[in-house]
């Protein structure tokens, strides 16, 4: 039996350099038109919601009056949908928040513990949530957190 040869490419450990991350008033939204056309058709978004494409330039806080602006992330990654379920409002309402302040990561933790509840039967509410969970502020976005004791 012969020895399987040495690898002759060597490789090397990156190291993680975490991104500094804009808040919502400085991330300038770069989408292509076309883009929120495929994301107006893959998630069903009625042509009655009246639906903008941003302006050149424009961050989260550059919504029209009567609009606000909603991350792809959100509906790609998060489960987000339109309309809003009444669990994720009062949750938003309770932390005294905006949609468009939320971490697109941050989001699954409130649709994941909507869906856990269902599935058991329990009626989803903001207490519920906070009781699991807090509010935390990071990288311009608020998130939700596990408590631990160390958080309670």
């Amino acid at each position: 039996m012969t020895p399987a040869p040495k690898s002759t490419t060597t490789t090397k450990k990156r190291k993680y350099k975490p991104k500094n991350l804009l808040g919502p008033d400085q991330a300038v939204i770069s989408w292509r038109e076309e883009e929120l056309h495929n994301l107006i058709q893959n998630f069903g978004l009625s042509s009655d919601w009246g639906i903008q494409f941003p302006t050149p330039n424009s961050t989260t806080l550059d919504a029209p009056p009567g609009y606000m602006i909603l991350y792809a992330d959100f509906f790609r990654e998060g489960n987000f949908r339109l309309p809003m379920s009444k669990f994720i409002g009062e949750v938003l309402t309770g932390y005294n928040l905006h949609i468009s302040q939320i971490n697109a990561l941050g989001l699954p933790r409130l649709t994941h513990f909507e869906f856990i509840c269902r599935v058991n039967r329990v009626e989803s509410s903001f207490e519920k949530f906070n009781t699991f969970y807090f509010v935390a502020y990071t990288g311009g976005f608020y998130s939700f957190s596990s408590r631990t004791k160390e958080s309670t």
